[in-house]
């Protein structure tokens, strides 16, 4: 049985540290990976390297590309709030935490690439990014207006390690029409994604079975579902299935959810390991 991850605020750093031994363990082969990886990931042409010292001195970044400093391992209150010239940044694994409103209005941004595993990114962080297309990366809590109205977000997918969704997250990314994330989601708040009328394809984790399908209005835009469960259950009330849409689960109760007179009613029902995301479990690939 797959352990949950539930993390609580003094324990982010030991996580952390058991994660980088675990990485450490891997073989030469996989190192090798995993460098050219990274090195594909980095930035090249006109870069701005973004240091302690320019913190200290209040220095915005003038160049649309952006790198953090390895020495740096949070993002501080507002630090780059406003700044319009900034389209990419690279954001390095040692970096923990992003505060409240660190990239509010920077309404350029395009892109963030994320290292590593990211505990916090804080509350309104990147309020009102609304060029930004794509979330991709590990991060563990989301927090109260995290992304809202980033109203060019398309496609947020959070690895193993997510666990909390906090109110607003994604309020207003009327966009948003892929969400994917991993069966050990723990907590996801009420009017995380207040606002987003165009989804199409999301996850369901086990804990949010009798929730989830309510958190989106226009069911009939449906067209893929991962139910993460760890059983067979009755369809909850505030699902509207549509024959447009491909439910996908975990591959050992594929034929009690298609004998089933109501779950019927999708278009198809396929074990999650024909997904490109999940395992025959129902675990992140």
């Amino acid at each position: 049985m797959r352990v949950k991850y539930y993390l609580l605020s003094m324990t982010v750093m030991g996580m952390l540290t058991a994660c980088s031994g675990e990485k450490k363990e891997s073989t030469a082969d996989g190192q090798n990976a995993t460098e050219k990886k990274v090195e594909a990931d980095q930035p090249t042409g006109d870069v701005f390297i973004y240091t302690g010292e320019h913190r200290k001195g209040n220095v915005q970044p003038d160049k649309a590309k952006v790198l953090i400093s390895k020495k740096l391992a949070s993002i501080n209150t507002n630090e780059f709030s406003g700044n319009t010239t900034m389209e990419e940044i690279w954001i390095g694994e040692q970096v923990q935490h992003i505060a409240n409103g660190a990239f509010e209005g920077c309404a350029n941004l395009k892109k963030i690439h994320l290292a590593g595993p990211l505990p916090v990114i804080n509350d309104g962080a990147f309020t009102g990014c609304s060029s930004l297309q794509e979330l991709k990366g590990d991060v563990y809590t989301i927090g109260v207006d995290g992304f809202k109205g980033c109203t060019s977000l398309k496609s947020v997918i959070l690895g193993e390690h997510a666990y909390w969704i906090r109110v607003g997250a994604f309020y207003g990314c009327k966009n948003l029409k892929k969400l994917i994330l991993a069966d050990t989601m723990s907590k996801l708040e009420d009017g995380a994604f207040e606002g987003c009328t165009a989804m199409e394809e999301f996850s369901i984790p086990n804990d949010f079975k009798n929730r989830m399908f309510g958190m989106f209005p226009n069911p009939e835009k449906f067209r893929k579902v991962y139910l993460l469960t760890t059983e067979f259950y009755p369809m909850p009330k505030n699902c509207q299935p549509n024959k447009e849409c491909t439910l996908y689960v975990p591959d050992a109760f594929v034929q009690q959810f298609q004998a089933d007179e109501q779950w019927s009613q999708f278009g198809s029902i396929q074990p999650t390991s024909k997904s490109p995301y999940y395992t025959a479990e129902g675990f992140l690939k």
